[in-house]
């Protein structure tokens, strides 16, 4: 090997640890990628290292973000999800079919994980109503957004990458290369085997009540209550003349902070004007308060030997008595772009800003009660607050937060219609050969602002730098293995497969990399690293370069087995209170349905 062949080599595996390991953000370390390559010379020249800043996959995936905001919030996400919320039944295998469709329709044309976001209160209410654990639909909404993806050239990250490369590899006019076509001709049978599988066979892997005591989401309020140690953990304390935190605020107190209690609910005595108090951090305890407070026996003991307050235990039924006294339990989840991942509920000032308690988070294993002010939310948490209904929907609009409760907010949908319009107007220039996606996607965006589709903070929010700036630093690598043999190399071996296995053996050994490479990195990232791998075998085969870029696309989309391997699997998580071992019993299984699937349809087209 040469030096520049070592360098390129080095570069990937490096770059492949930490994705893996995230020690810095992957963001980061996508843009270090072109720095490495240009200063050590490995690109044939410097300017080489930008050429992902200007590549036209990345603008085009830009302007995809604005119209997926633009859909979600002119309404026209939050129309079907209402829709699949109306829908009413206990057959499980029904709804997880009306669940799966409906969001496969929706996620072909919106990102991924904006589409479970939007859903999650909808499935979270259908359970409670079938009156079915949401582990049981919570992993079928997001497997649907991830397969439903495929089967548009817009419907997921590597597809547009791949569909762009090959564009400018074959030189192809503007409407040559990969097409919508293209990737429906695969994406909606392969889609159709892996929603059949799931509801008729995956469903029976899925873990129920029956399984311990895992949590279970959007329930009735005490099973909520049950499921996060509330009716367990509750005690009754009364502030006495004596008491320490007497006349004090509760800011002042620090109960929270120096006994780790939290204090769901303060009941004056009788004869007060208004007997029970939400904890906001200005109320002053007085003598004869009752608080009911959740925490460990041993803290609540600390607190009343501490603070001189009269000690009682919280009877059966407590939990009830405080629902009919205007406590409301409710299960707030994250989206994956929110701002409030990697802050602590002391940096979001949570209670000062929604008069809400934090009781409790799920983090995949294991429920954590304590220390949660200075706990950093990650994706996949789930978190138990209590409070008054109107401090939760005012959280619920706050777009940093998904609230898993029924009573969605209303929504101007009267320029859903507009909408859908600009959706085509983005889709059908490219299809029919007028424009390339790049310019009708931006055209589509620009006009979604102009028509207050969607709004400059909706712009904001929804454009992720982290993933452009992933696929622009990863670019100028896939040229260094492509300029220097890697690529080519890695081909040969790949081809090694062909005369033994055939062609179909050649489209598996892709999607099986492919998969590998997105689960353990990113799937963008792996789609430009194998691009000119995929170019090098299809020139060196039988195989159409179409068929090798399409089994590629569609490994980069196989993320069932590991939470981690794709968002939305990490957001229904703790909203299904799922372990990982639940994704790999699942996973497996729907994994192997999409491989087969898309291997016998690309044999066979």
């Amino acid at each position: 090997m040469t030096l520049h062949q070592i360098i390129a080599v080095a570069t990937l595996v490096a770059a492949m640890a930490l994705f893996i390991s995230e020690r810095i953000p992957l963001w980061m370390t996508a843009l270090a990628i072109p720095v490495v390559l240009a200063s050590t010379g490995t690109l044939e020249r410097a300017d080489q290292a930008l050429l992902g800043f200007g590549n036209s996959a990345v603008l085009a995936l830009a302007a995809i973000f604005v119209l997926g905001a633009g859909m979600k919030e002119s309404g026209v996400a939050t129309l079907m999800a209402q829709g699949l919320q109306r829908l009413g039944g206990r057959n499980e295998t029904v709804l997880v079919l009306a669940i799966m469709i409906s969001v496969a329709v929706l996620s072909a044309f919106m990102s991924n994980a904006a589409t479970v976001a939007v859903f999650l209160p909808a499935v979270a209410v259908l359970a409670r109503k079938a009156d079915i654990p949401t582990s049981r639909l919570m992993m079928p909404l997001a497997f649907a957004a991830v397969v439903g993806g495929t089967t548009t050239v817009i419907g997921t990250t590597p597809n547009l990458i791949l569909a762009e490369d090959l564009r400018q590899r074959l030189g192809a006019g503007i409407g040559g290369g990969l097409d919508m076509v293209a990737f429906a001709k695969i994406g909606a049978p392969v889609t159709a085997l892996c929603i059949l599988y799931m509801a008729f066979v995956g469903r029976r892997w899925l873990p129920s009540e029956s399984g311990g005591d895992r949590l279970r989401r959007a329930q009735l309020p005490d099973e909520l209550a049950q499921a996060y140690g509330l009716t367990a953990d509750l005690h009754r304390m009364r502030v006495t003349s004596g008491s320490t935190v007497a006349e004090q605020s509760l800011r002042d107190a620090d109960i929270d902070g120096t006994w780790q209690l939290k204090v769901v609910l303060v009941r004056r005595p009788r004869g007060s004007r208004k007997r029970s108090r939400h904890p906001h951090p200005d109320l002053v305890l007085e003598p004869g308060d009752e608080l009911y407070v959740k925490g460990s026996a041993e803290d609540a003991w600390r607190f009343s030997e501490d603070a001189s307050v009269q000690y009682g235990i919280a009877e059966a039924g407590s939990v009830d008595r405080l629902m009919e006294q205007g406590v409301t339990l409710a299960e707030v989840t994250l989206p994956p772009r929110s701002e409030a991942l990697g802050t602590t509920f002391r940096d979001l000032r949570f209670r000062n800003t929604f008069d809400l308690s934090v009781l409790a988070v799920w983090r995949r294993d294991e429920i954590l009660s304590t220390g949660l002010a200075d706990t950093k939310l990650v994706l996949g948490d789930a978190f138990l607050v209590s409070g008054s209904g109107a401090s939760i929907r005012k959280l619920g609009r706050d777009p940093r937060f998904i609230v898993l409760a029924e009573g969605v907010q209303g929504e101007d949908v009267r320029r859903a219609p507009i909408a859908i319009g600009l959706l085509l107007l983005a889709l059908l220039p490219p299809l029919m050969g007028w424009l390339p996606l790049a310019v009708s996607a931006l055209g589509a965006a620009l006009l979604m602002r102009a028509t207050r589709c969607v709004s400059m903070a909706g712009i904001r929010e929804c454009m992720d730098f982290r993933i452009l700036f992933l696929i622009a630093g990863t670019i100028p690598l896939g040229l260094a293995l492509e300029h220097h043999g890697v690529a080519a190399g890695t081909a040969t071996a790949i081809l090694g497969v062909e005369p033994h296995l055939g062609t179909a053996g050649v489209t598996a050994a892709l999607f099986l990399i492919a998969a590998v490479l997105s689960t353990t990195s990113n799937n963008g990232a792996a789609a430009v690293i194998l691009a000119p791998v995929e170019y090098q075998v299809a020139l060196g085969s039988t195989l159409s370069v179409e068929k090798t870029f399409l089994a590629v696309a569609f490994g980069t989309s196989c993320a069932f087995v590991l939470p981690f391997a794709h968002q939305c699997n990490l957001m229904v998580m703790g909203a299904g209170g799922y372990r990982t071992r639940d994704f790999a019993r699942v996973g497996i299984g729907m994994s192997l349905v999409m491989a087969v699937g898309t291997i016998c349809m690309l044999e066979l087209l």
